[in-house]
Formats: structure tokens, sequence, C-alpha cells
């Protein structure tokens, strides 16, 4: 019996190999293809993306407006919605021979919020050890690369000199949506901070809410009050289909404007629809007004009524809630120190809310359709009176309420 070590049994032994088989090249080109880019080129591209899309929408419409008339060219529709486009960037237009300079802030929030998403996508993409300083970079990159194209087209139809301060607004509310959106998404880079200048910046945004919804509830009123008024304005016009839907985006594109200039009704200083005319609590005056629906909500010309009065609460809340999200989660305080930190937040506030009606007024032609928005000088002094008032008295309670041990 051969034994299990034998060189026979060794030799019946064989090795197979089997060759290595090669990738396809397709593989291979598809998993380059899939590589991810890099976070300045999403940065980039993203901010064009946002220039061209929010072009594109600011056209529809007037080519939707084009459709529901027949006095004008596919040409002249385009040129008239690149204008439009224009103007939610803060630039100057002349339509014809009129000079237009009313900012539509509804385009702008949706350009704001696009650029939002993409400046998250590069910062989902920038890696996890980031310090605060890649959201300034990367909200940087994509509003220049939206910017561009802006620019070019301003230079060669508009008038980019003409208002530079609301330009500058604008941009500067683009890079506040694109910090925002990129902090979110950067890992190692905490959204909410404690620190006191987030405390400060969240009371201040608070108090500009709370005039936003006072403004929305007037104006949601005057609608239901001259539901009439307004319906008659609209099927004066007979826009048809097309004209009705180009109608209602156009109003929506300018709902912010009218929610803070309802605000400022709210507050007391009011504001007017062109040169000579008044919209106050106090009495109402108008000239010529635009055949537009949403203006079928403005009060009756006259004396105002004493129920209007009672909007002036809008401001004293405003004030008072921006006190106590600033002082409600800080070490407590002397009722007098209190007081006056109170007050001080109030008065920001309000100079903070006037800086926003300051950007929602313009010009929307020539004559009695000059200064259209809230009257500057009254809105100042009646909202930092009224809000750092309101933020003094709570203070002053939060004070009394909480002293210090």
């Amino acid at each position: 019996m051969p034994s299990l070590l034998s060189s026979r049994r060794a030799a019946e032994i064989t090795l197979h190999a089997t060759p290595a088989r090669k990738k396809p090249a397709r593989a291979i080109r598809a998993r380059s293809a899939a590589a991810p880019l890099s976070w300045p080129v999403v940065a980039g591209v993203g901010g064009l993306l946002a220039a061209v899309a929010s072009w594109l929408l600011c056209v529809g419409i007037a080519i939707l407006g084009w459709l529901a008339g027949d006095s004008a060219g596919l040409s002249d529709a385009t040129r008239l919605g690149t204008g439009f486009w224009l103007l939610a960037n803060g630039v100057a237009v002349r339509i014809g021979a009129v000079s237009v300079t009313l900012v539509p802030w509804g385009v702008t929030a949706v350009i704001a919020f696009m650029i939002s998403r993409f400046a998250g996508a590069s910062a989902r993409r920038a890696g996890g050890d980031q310090k605060t300083a890649a959201t300034g970079v990367i909200s940087l990159i994509v509003v220049v690369a939206y910017l561009l194209p802006v620019l070019v087209v301003a230079v060669r139809l508009a008038e980019p000199w003409q208002v530079p301060g609301r330009w500058a607004a604008v941009v500067m509310a683009l890079l506040l949506a694109a910090a925002w959106g990129a902090s979110r998404n950067l890992r190692g880079v905490r959204a909410h901070q404690h620190g006191g200048r987030f405390v400060v910046a969240r009371a201040l945004v608070a108090a500009q809410l709370v005039m936003l919804v006072a403004g929305a509830a007037l104006l949601v009123a005057g609608l239901g009050i001259h539901r009439q008024r307004v319906e008659a304005l609209h099927e004066a016009l007979q826009p048809g289909v097309a004209g009705a839907i180009a109608l209602l985006l156009l109003q929506l594109s300018f709902a912010p404007n009218a929610l803070v200039w309802s605000a400022s009704y709210a507050l007391g200083s009011g504001f007017s629809l062109g040169a000579g005319s008044l919209v106050a609590p106090a009495g109402t005056q108008l000239g010529m007004v635009p055949a537009i629906p949403l203006l079928g909500a403005l009060p009756m010309a006259g004396p105002g009524d004493t129920a209007q009065l009672w909007w002036l609460t809008a401001g004293a809340m405003s004030g008072a809630i921006a006190c106590w999200l600033a002082l409600a989660g800080r070490p407590a305080r002397r009722f007098d120190q209190a007081s006056l930190r109170g007050g001080a937040y109030g008065l920001l506030a309000g100079t903070v809310f006037a800086g926003l009606a300051w950007a929602t007024g313009g010009d929307l032609g020539t004559l009695r359709l000059t200064d259209m928005g809230p009257r500057l000088f009254p809105l100042l002094v009646m909202a930092c009176t009224t809000m750092g008032l309101s933020g003094m008295i709570t203070g002053l309670a939060l004070g009394l309420i909480r002293r210090p041990e």
C-alpha cells in the first residue's frame, strides 16, 4: 500500500492559474465620471445656474403677459423680462422713456433661496474639518458667479449706477442667504451659537417678523374688506388665462414690498403711492393709482377710522419681543440696566425696519409715480420711538422680575 506522502501522489497534484480579467474600459470611464465635483466647482456652477433659472422665470412671466396681448413682439417681451430680472437684482432699468427703480423683492427672495441651496450643496462637498471662514468663501464664490452675468447684462441694457444703494442691498441679501445655506451644511460649524451677537441677531429677526406678520394681517384684511373693488379691477383688465397667471405672478413678485408697506401703515407713518399721495391711519389721500388688483385693498380716501389705530400695537409688540429674546436668556441684571438695554434693542429693531422699508421703495415711472413706498423719516421716528419705549418697559419688567441675587 503506497504511502500518502509518496512522490507519486505528489506528482498528481496540479495547480491551475487563471489570468486576471481586465476591467472593461467602459466601467473605468463610468467610475471616473461618477467622481464627485469639488466644492468650488459646485459653488461656481450653482451661481451661474441660479442666474439662468431666475432669468428664465422673469422672461417666462413676461411671455405669459405677451401671450395675453397682441401689441408687442416676442423680442420685446424677452427684453421686458430681462429688465424685470435686472430690477430683481437692484439694477435700475428704463422701459421706453420711463425709469423704474422699484425692486420686486418676491423674485429676489426666490433668487436668494436658490443661492442658499447651491451654497449648501457646495458646503456638503467641502469636507468635515472646516472652519467658519469656509462659509464666507463659499458664499462669496456663489454670489460672485451669480453676479457676473447680471453685471454683463446690466452694463448693456440698464443703468446699474443710478441706484447703487439698492443694488448693494440686494447683494447683501444674497450674501446672507448664501452664508445661511452654507453654515447649515458645513460640518464642524454650528449654525446656532450662543454668543451675544447671535442672540441680538435672533432678537432683531424676530422683531422684523412680527412687523411682517402685522403687515400681512393688515393686507389680508384690506383685501377682504374691499374684495368687490379688487374683483372689479381684475375684470376690467380682461387678462385671459395666460394674462391672469402673469398678473398673479407679477403681484406675488411685489408681495414682500406690500407687506413692508402695510407694516409701515401699522406703525402709523404710512406710505405713499407717488408724489402727493398718502396712505396712513390718520387719513388717506390718493391720486392716480395703477389699475392693479392688489391696490384695491387700499383704504378709501379721507380721514382714517379710529379702529385703525389698534394696528399701532404691532410696533409695541415688536419692540417687546426683541427685548425679551435678547434679555431672557442672559444673567439677571439690575432693573435700570435691563431697561436701558431693552430700549437699545428696541431702538435697533426700529432702525433695522426702517432700512428694510427703504429697500422696498422706489420709482415706478415719472411724475406722480415717483417716491413710492414708506415715508422714511416719519417711519424712522415712529419705529424707533414705539419699539424703543416698548423695549424699555419690557426690560424694566424683566429687571424687576429677575433681580440679581
